[in-house]
């Protein structure tokens, strides 16, 4: 494979990031209902009569949603070739941010599954429908760990970075480790049924959320932007010197 194919496919795997908070907000968010989630604090009747009144919907909103979480690994494996860059031949910081976002896209994906089961009979026990539930919303939440360790880890090779051309601005590592910081409080969600702390609180859900999608955004961008800046500078280092001296005429 030709270095600019690969760049390429860097390109597009950095561009995945972006299709996945698109596509997993329509699917998972709205499709399914969880925009935000149905509270922790509905009996089990109420929550088994909210499943089978939206049972498609559910059903192939987290369908899909289970199948667009794939779209985390490419992105973590880009992150993973820009942040072996600049760390080098020792990249433990790498590494851990490449398991952590292996996690992190199993979770994504095996959520779905779980929510997807609990609507998947609406003739069983209203019981088990809500024991499903939790363990989606609970295994989902406090399993943070994971992407925490790939975000912090991100940020602090992004600071890290000396290059004449840092892939990440200083704000962007920033905000990735205050990203991995900031989930902390899941820990304690499954002590509250009610309030910002629940899973469809303002802090559990809607806080949170923001500050994880501003993160893999910020960083998106900034490693498509240098994946790009790389696939220009290969296809000048290969122009034919005609066409270089013509392209530089015409800038002149």
């Amino acid at each position: 494979m030709t270095t600019k194919q690969s760049l390429k496919y860097q390109l597009l795997a950095a561009q995945c990031g972006f299709a996945f908070e698109i596509l997993y907000t329509i699917f998972w968010g709205w499709m399914a209902h969880n925009l935000p989630p149905a509270s922790p604090n509905l009996s089990a009747q109420a929550l088994a009569t909210h499943f089978a009144l939206h049972h498609n919907a559910i059903l192939l909103g987290n369908s899909v949603a289970a199948l667009v979480g794939v779209l985390w690994i490419p992105w973590t494996a880009q992150l993973t070739i820009a942040m072996w860059r600049i760390e080098g031949s020792s990249p433990v910081l790498t590494i851990i941010q490449l398991i952590g976002g292996t996690i992190t896209a199993w979770v994504v994906m095996f959520g779905p599954a779980i929510w997807a089961t609990a609507a998947f009979r609406p003739e069983i026990d209203p019981s088990t429908v809500r024991t499903l539930n939790d363990l989606g919303f609970i295994l989902f939440n406090i399993t943070y760990a994971a992407t925490s360790v790939q975000a912090i880890a991100a940020g602090l090779v992004g600071l890290a970075d000396k290059s004449a051309h840092p892939v990440f601005p200083r704000w962007v590592s920033g905000w990735a480790i205050f990203a991995g910081i900031s989930f902390v409080p899941l820990t304690v969600m499954p002590f509250f049924k009610t309030g910002p702390l629940a899973w469809n609180g303002a802090i559990s859900f809607w806080a949170l959320f923001g500050t994880y999608f501003f993160w893999t955004s910020s960083m998106g961008i900034c490693m498509a932007k240098d994946a790009s800046r790389r696939l220009r500078e290969e296809s000048d280092l290969n122009m034919p010197r005609k066409q270089k001296l013509g392209s530089a005429i015409a800038s002149a």
